[in-house]
């Protein structure tokens, strides 16, 4: 289960971090960031708090399972009667005096995912929250895949009349060789050319064409403190993303972990694992560390709050977010810059 220490914000305060919530009132969101000194992380759901029916993801999994699951996991994340998880999808901005970086770039809008309802032709306001941050697409200057999954890339581009085009034209595009070589394998042996829900080719094969991918080693340094670390087995190439700062270390965790019901039972895992045995096997060496090492996670699919710690507990781990501090700084900001 998610729990809260008292001593959580003396520590962080101490190494001169917090967290906070912060409204942007225009657009009716709130957005969870974490500040480590020079350095801001703002968490962006694409989706946020999904009733995600269980078994889609975790075929496995009994409702004697999803009792025992929601016991364990942070209230309202699982719900065995309606045989539900909740799932978020969330995009990460990293800001520091030297670059701005997009880790993962989630669903997209207006994509064509017609076997995937809940991604099919979305339309959100994912460019204007980016514009409350005082971020253009222009300034961003790092988009980091993680892998390759439809959504986890749909941000890459955006349509301009037929055409996809790079949402942010001056960034780099990052992704792990490993796992670009893969997928244009796959792509290049398939007969409907819908290899990834069809995201290879509106998200993945535009950016080959055009900017071009930055195809790294899987444990590459992209930038200064920010650097990737092999996570196989959900997908070949998978990469977690590591962020140092001078107070923390916070680690991006992609599919490494799908859901806070894993952290209690390393035997489940996601159904979209493609070698599960190679999945289990970084999972748990991802979280030994990070609860070793008081490293601040930031997951992709778990639901607010998103940043926090982990605590072994016998064989299996706590997930400890870190307090909040309420704030509208951010929908004052928007204000002021709408009355220029």
């Amino acid at each position: 289960m998610a729990i809260r220490s008292p001593a959580n914000a003396t520590f962080e305060a101490a190494c001169g971090m917090k967290v906070t919530r912060q409204r942007i009132g225009e657009l009716g969101i709130e957005l969870e960031q974490l500040h480590a000194g020079p350095v801001t992380v703002t968490c962006i759901p694409g989706m946020a708090n999904v009733a995600w029916p269980a078994k889609a993801i975790f075929a496995g999994l009994s409702r004697e399972d999803l009792e025992a699951a929601a016991r364990r996991s942070p209230a309202g994340t699982v719900d065995p009667e309606a045989e539900t998880v909740a799932l978020s999808f969330n995009c990460y901005v990293v800001e520091t005096s030297d670059y701005v970086a997009l880790i993962d770039g989630g669903i997209g809008d207006g994509k064509e995912r017609p076997h995937r309802p809940a991604w099919h032709r979305r339309e959100t306001q994912f460019l204007q929250t980016l514009s409350a941050l005082g971020i253009s697409p222009e300034r961003v200057d790092i988009v980091i895949n993680t892998h390759l999954h439809a959504d986890h890339v749909g941000w890459n581009t955006r349509r301009e009349g037929e055409t996809w085009r790079p949402t942010f034209p001056n960034a780099r595009y990052v992704v792990a060789q490993t796992e670009l070589t893969h997928w244009t394998k796959v792509h290049e042996a398939s007969v409907d050319g819908n290899t990834l829900h069809g995201a290879f080719a509106d998200s993945v094969l535009p950016i080959i064409r055009s900017v071009g991918f930055e195809a790294v080693a899987s444990d590459a340094e992209v930038a200064a403190g920010l650097r990737l670390k092999p996570a196989p087995g959900h997908s070949p190439g998978m990469v977690v993303v590591a962020l140092d700062t001078e107070e923390c270390e916070v680690l991006f965790l992609a599919d490494a972990v799908h859901h806070p019901l894993q952290l209690g039972d390393d035997g489940i895992v996601c159904n979209f694992c493609e070698d599960p045995v190679e999945a289990r096997t970084t999972r748990i060496g991802l979280l030994t560390e990070a609860a070793a090492n008081a490293t601040v996670l930031a997951p992709y699919h778990f639901p607010a709050p998103v940043f926090g710690r982990l605590k072994a507990e016998a064989a299996s781990f706590l997930f400890v977010p870190l307090d909040i501090e309420a704030t509208d700084r951010l929908a004052t900001d928007l204000a002021i810059n709408n009355a220029r």
